[in-house]
């Protein structure tokens, strides 16, 4: 297997992960919902586009996907998200 064909598989993995938690967290897609899986839902949901686009080998824009995570700020805090974009762009 080569390595590029090893990378894509390491994506398709990752988004086929955050896909199917999204269904599965589908039943605590409730804004009231601030349990765990309720902000674990809207998180899975905030990123399920992008992980179809990854899923039928598409690009999709990582700035506009981590921006759309801002929607997630009070449940998650401003922190959090801050720490999830250095993480996504490797910044220290």
């Amino acid at each position: 297997m080569s390595e590029q064909r090893g990378i894509d598989l390491e994506k398709r993995l990752l988004a086929a992960a955050v896909f199917e938690l999204r269904v599965l967290l589908a039943s605590h897609l409730d804004p009231q919902d601030q349990s765990a899986a309720g902000v674990a839902a809207q998180f899975a949901y905030a990123l399920h586009n992008q992980a179809q686009s990854v899923l039928s080998g598409q690009p999709f824009d990582v700035a506009g996907a981590l921006d759309n995570l801002a929607r997630l700020e009070p449940q998650l805090g401003s922190l959090y998200l801050q720490h999830f974009r250095r993480v996504v762009t490797n910044e220290a």
